[in-house]
């Protein structure tokens, strides 16, 4: 773990992914929240009291992203009249580390949705509202008993704002990623799971 003071009202901690397996704890925890990521993320705010001074003694907003394939970085900003800026700055700049950590080659058309669902019905639910997308990329992954669908080149702006909507509305976006999925989580279905999703029939 490091723990790097911006400023007085900035601290960034960066940790590996070896440290939360060592508690037990997964990305996933980290970002949906749970009791034992909140009494992690204390433990961590407690540290940054004692290595570099940092008080969090008024409101303050978090922000984690993926920094690397082995590590991620939380952001914590304590939030006053004075700081609307700085908060403004690092919520572009944490979409943008998001967006750099993906492989260079790809276009913003092939950038990588993931979604997760309580059960595979909600799954199936959102596969059937979705759009025809003939060239688009798809799997269907569990892990922790949730469902994680992961999805590019979904097609043109108007597909993918109907397929947000419906995703939305079924599931919830998270900032996990395919890759880690992969490491971590059970494949379902491989390839093409939007349209292997259409064809189960809910009974």
């Amino acid at each position: 773990m490091r723990i790097l003071k911006v400023n007085e009202n900035t601290v960034r901690i960066f940790i590996s992914f070896a440290e939360l397996a060592d508690r037990n704890i997964s990305l996933v925890d980290f970002f949906q929240r749970s009791s034992r990521t909140e009494q992690f993320f204390w433990e961590v705010i407690s540290k940054a009291r004692d290595e570099v001074d940092f008080n969090l003694d008024q409101p303050f907003w978090v922000q984690a992203t993926v920094a690397s394939e082995d590590e991620f970085v939380i952001t914590v900003i304590k939030q006053d009249d004075h700081i609307d800026a700085d908060i403004n700055h690092f919520v572009h700049t944490g979409l943008e580390d998001r967006k750099k950590s993906r492989s260079s080659t790809k276009s913003a058309a092939e950038q990588e949705w993931v979604y997760v669902f309580e059960d595979l019905e909600d799954a199936i639910s959102a596969a059937a509202l979705l759009p025809d997308a003939p060239g688009a990329l798809s799997t269907l992954y569990t892990y922790e008993d949730e469902y994680y669908l992961t999805l590019s080149k979904i097609g043109s702006q108007r597909k993918k704002k109907i397929a947000e909507a419906v995703l939305d509305e079924f599931g919830e976006s998270v900032l996990t990623t395919g890759d880690f999925l992969k490491e971590h989580g059970e494949v379902v279905i491989e390839k093409d799971a939007i349209n292997s999703l259409k064809s189960i029939v809910i009974k």
